[in-house]
């Protein structure tokens, strides 16, 4: 387990793992039961620069979700998303990183932002990044 000393927020083999903030969820169903842990990252594991809200880790499967819940500046979410990568570089470095965005409804120009496109351009690996309005629901 990367994140050793912090408390996960979830039950080991939990089915259901909900990331909330605001109206905006990202909710990972655990259909194998592996073993997974929840971490709050906004104010508790990172508490200064800018950082994302959840990491969510499927520790069967080592990977490793890092989960942004965002209004409608989805560049800044990019930001924060790639922030929090590099801040757990180290722990997460046995881990496939996998980026999930929960925004209320994006502005047309916002996804057309060069550095959004890029940020998806550098993500395109089939579900290396995800990104919903308001609710995101996926299979981990």
């Amino acid at each position: 387990m990367p994140l050793n000393g912090y408390k996960s927020l979830c039950q080991e083999q939990q089915a259901i793992i909900v990331s909330s903030e605001q109206g905006r969820q990202h909710r990972a169903v655990n259909s194998d039961r592996c073993f997974v842990t929840h971490y709050q990252i906004d104010g508790a594991v990172i508490r200064t620069g800018l950082r994302c809200d959840y990491l969510l880790i499927n520790e069967d499967k080592s990977d490793a979700y890092l989960i942004e819940l965002k209004g409608t500046d989805i560049v800044h979410a990019v930001d924060q998303l790639e922030a929090t990568a590099q801040t757990l570089k180290l722990a997460l470095q046995n881990y496939h990183i996998k980026y999930r965005l929960v925004h209320t409804k994006a502005r047309t120009h916002a996804l057309m932002e060069t550095k959004f496109k890029k940020f998806c351009q550098r993500h395109r690996k089939p579900g290396e990044f995800l990104h919903r309005e308001n609710t995101l629901e996926e299979t981990i």
